[in-house]
């Protein structure tokens, strides 16, 4: 009997019980088997030809009255009536096994089974089902494998082509992934253009060129295709081309006010420094879709973010009376309270996200932030304790530890951070750091020092323990841990820029060890060349070892990419000393500006100066 007609008959159906639960629950009793089992020992290498003495099906159905309708459905249907081609008998093995393999659940077998079928066969069939399973799995590179074969046995299938698109996205290959695509829109289906472009985002610039490049190409083919447009719109915008993309956005909205590119209108007139151009057209889309909310929260988060805080307030109270219990504009509102010192107002807001259980964790943080501005430290320690396990966890128990060790309650303090450090153990290293921290901003240097040996007792091998132990031993003027510790963390990594920097700078600072502190600098330069921070310590050592010009030279470029104020003294500190004093006072005098109160501008001014 033919092989293909077996698969017809009797597998296809059973490859077509997909559920949402098991992707191959099947009907499949013992009976069913045994009998594919016996007509697949029915074949012959020449298919479709009965083996000798073989007897006629249409005279066996005559004869056996008992089960004429078994018979007549057992006929062999011409090669016109059933296009597939026959199996060889391995591959129809491997597609009985997948299917037992499949109703008990063993889809690894079933999986692997189906893949052979599929390189074997080169069935499209096959590898649909093979592709299905795969993403049911979530092994996306079975399933991208199948789908090329599903693809090149069904090139005019539509669902085979998205399959290879959208599997091609996730792993990164957009270039091919939009010839499917574009495929897909010449067969008559809805091509997603659009997914390429915020798919780019992580894509290296030459990537993105690339694709940028082949956008380009097909809307030479596809002109007028709105998808094309808005796609070839965000990787200019990708790419820092603003003023490019931006026309082609305008482009689109005399066609249709798509949500989308109104988005993208708002972002690339921000990207020009044209906030207010950004404003007046939010405002006017608002006029033409007065219930458009999340028009109205990007207009509410610009204006916040222009410091019209009245303004965001009234467009955030708009939004509020659309949705009353939306966390997100309860929480905007009470930040714009709290900026505007109006703790009353900041109060309702939070405590109505309390109520209805919207970012209460936050909430309870920002109540005890309140409580203890009003020197209610009981309310304050409540609140806090109740804060979430997000980004203001660390700093809510952070505070109760500070108030309890304010008031004298030391052990108390260090009892609850141990206490949140077992019961939080994925923040276990943040409350060690906290508990440092404390011990150390209060001048406790021998308790900050054996609890740290302690922890790293335990973790000897952790660079940011180790790093942070450094950094308390430079604090209390002891250079003899910071050496040893950042000495241990270049061992561990020896491109941990940071350390290198780290040690060379407080080298060249500290000691006149200066050419070790050179080489140190050197090496963390060459692991990250464009680094402010390393640039400013290369013009520091190059200070120490007088060479002025140079060190001028190092410390101009740092406090270009940087504006620090120590940094700032330090290029004025030397142009000072190579007698460009009245330079020297302007460069001083401008780092005030953006830091009135650096102490160590301060420090620099006072000492030359006076």
């Amino acid at each position: 009997m033919n092989p293909a007609y077996l698969y017809s008959r009797y597998l296809q159906p059973i490859f077509t019980c997909l559920e949402d639960r098991n992707p191959i629950r099947v009907v499949c009793t013992l009976p069913v088997l045994l009998m594919l089992v016996v007509l697949s020992g029915c074949v012959t290498p020449s298919a479709g030809t009965p083996p000798a003495g073989a007897e006629n099906p249409a005279e066996t159905a005559a004869a056996d009255p008992v089960a004429p309708e078994v018979e007549a459905e057992a006929e062999e249907p011409a090669p016109e009536d059933y296009p597939v081609r026959p199996f060889e008998g391995d591959a129809l093995y491997d597609l009985l096994v997948a299917e037992v393999a499949g109703y008990r659940s063993d889809y690894d077998t079933a999986l692997s089974r189906y893949m052979e079928a599929a390189e074997l066969t080169r069935d499209p069939g096959v590898a649909a089902r093979a592709t299905r399973l795969a993403l049911y799995m979530k092994k996306e590179a079975e399933a991208l494998q199948a789908a090329r074969i599903w693809v090149e046995g069904e090139p005019r299938s539509l669902e085979a082509h998205r399959h290879v698109a959208d599997l091609l996205l996730r792993a990164g290959q957009l270039d091919e992934a939009v010839l499917h695509m574009e495929t897909i829109k010449n067969l008559g289906g809805l091509a997603k253009f659009d997914l390429f472009a915020y798919r780019a985002a992580s894509l290296s610039p030459e990537d993105r060129a690339s694709l940028l490049s082949v956008i380009t190409s097909m809307l030479d083919r596809h002109p007028g295709d709105e998808q094309l447009i808005f796609s070839r719109a965000v990787l200019l915008e990708q790419s820092g081309l603003y003023e490019e993309s931006l026309a082609l956005t305008e482009e689109l909205l005399t066609r249709s006010e798509n949500v989308n590119v109104v988005i993208l209108k708002m972002s690339l007139l921000n990207s020009l420094e044209r906030q207010q151009d950004a404003r007046a057209f939010m405002e006017s889309q608002l006029e033409v879709s007065p219930d458009n909310r999340r028009f109205r929260l990007m207009l509410a988060r610009l204006l916040f973010e222009l410091n019209d805080l009245d303004a965001a307030r009234m467009q955030y109270e708009k939004a509020l009376e659309q949705t009353p219990n939306d966390g997100d504009v309860l929480f905007a509102l009470a930040l714009i309270a709290l900026e505007s010192e109006d703790d009353a107002a900041a109060e309702r807001y939070l405590q109505r996200m309390v109520r209805w259980n919207r970012r209460a964790g936050e909430a309870h943080y920002y109540l005890g932030s309140i409580a203890e501005r009003r020197s209610d430290i009981q309310t304050a320690l409540r609140e806090y304790r109740q804060a979430g396990t997000g980004y203001e966890f660390i700093p809510a128990h952070a505070r109760i530890a500070s108030l309890l060790a304010a008031e004298g309650r030391w052990d108390e303090a260090r009892e609850h951070l141990a206490r949140m450090r077992g019961s939080v153990p994925t923040m276990r290293q943040q409350l060690i750091m906290v508990e440092a921290q404390l011990l150390a901003e209060r001048g406790m240097e021998e308790e900050v020092l054996v609890f740290l040996e302690e922890v790293l007792a335990e973790m000897p091998d952790n660079i940011e323990l180790l790093y942070f132990r450094a950094m308390t031993g430079q604090r209390f003027g002891r250079l003899d841990i910071l050496e040893r510790d950042l000495r241990r963390i270049i061992d561990i990594d020896p491109m941990n820029a940071d350390a290198l920097n780290a040690l060379g700078y407080t080298l060249a600072d500290q000691t006149e060890r200066y050419e070790e502190a050179l080489e140190l600098i050197e090496r963390a330069l060459a692991i990250r060349p464009d680094e402010p921070a390393f640039i400013d310590s290369l013009g520091w050592v190059q200070y120490r070892l007088n060479n002025y010009e140079e060190a001028i030279t190092h410390l101009r470029r740092a406090l270009s990419l940087f504006q620090n104020d120590e940094v700032a003294s330090h290029l004025g500190e030397v142009l000072w000393m190579s007698g460009q004093q009245d330079e020297a006072r302007q460069v001083w005098n401008r780092a005030l500006e953006f830091a009135p109160d650096s102490e160590i501008l301060r420090d620099v001014i006072q000492r030359f100066t006076q």
